[in-house]
């Protein structure tokens, strides 16, 4: 039925109202485009999803070679990398996210809020090595611990460490 105005309009009275397909295509069609991604609330772009998506670094130690339960030969090094901090020589004072390696051999980890203790027990590599040849070890297991410290030594609690044992033959 048109009104006035010349527009078609519809009351109880003249439904059911059957459409040509090519009218039933195209209402879906408009239907369709009209839910866009444009009307729905606007989405972070794709860089700042996947900053706020992927988890931050996880400050660590790991002990790269040996691998735990390796059986060994003297001397043998120990190979370390660090994540989430700079590996620098020690300079005697504590610089945030910066330090060097320990390694504890047969010992336990010190208090984390006192200066690492001297060798036997603990290895110092104070000149920012990232690795170390160990030489004198008896036969048998022997566990290893890499310890992150800062330029006067004491732990960096927030960087994990890493433990092997190794088997020297």
């Amino acid at each position: 039925m048109r009104s006035a105005r010349g527009r078609v309009t519809l009351s109880s009275e003249n439904l059911p109202v059957r459409l040509p397909p090519f009218v039933a295509a195209a209402t879906v069609a408009l239907t369709v485009t009209a839910c866009t991604a444009s009307d729905k609330a606007p989405a972070a772009d794709s860089a700042t999803a996947t900053a706020q998506a992927a988890p931050a670094t996880e400050a660590a130690v790991r002990i790269v070679s040996p691998a735990d339960g390796d059986t060994v030969t003297l001397p043998f090094t120990v190979r370390l990398e660090a994540t989430g901090v700079e590996v620098i020589a020690a300079t005697g004072t504590a610089e945030p996210g910066k330090g060097h390696h320990h390694l504890v051999i047969d010992g336990d980890a010190p208090a984390d809020s006192l200066p690492l203790p001297a060798p036997p027990v603990v290895i110092h590599m104070g000149n920012g090595a990232s690795e170390r040849v160990i030489d004198s070890l008896s036969v048998g297991p022997h566990r290893i611990i890499a310890i992150f410290a800062t330029g006067d030594h004491v732990p960096l609690t927030t960087v994990k460490r890493d433990t092997i044992t190794v088997i020297v033959k």
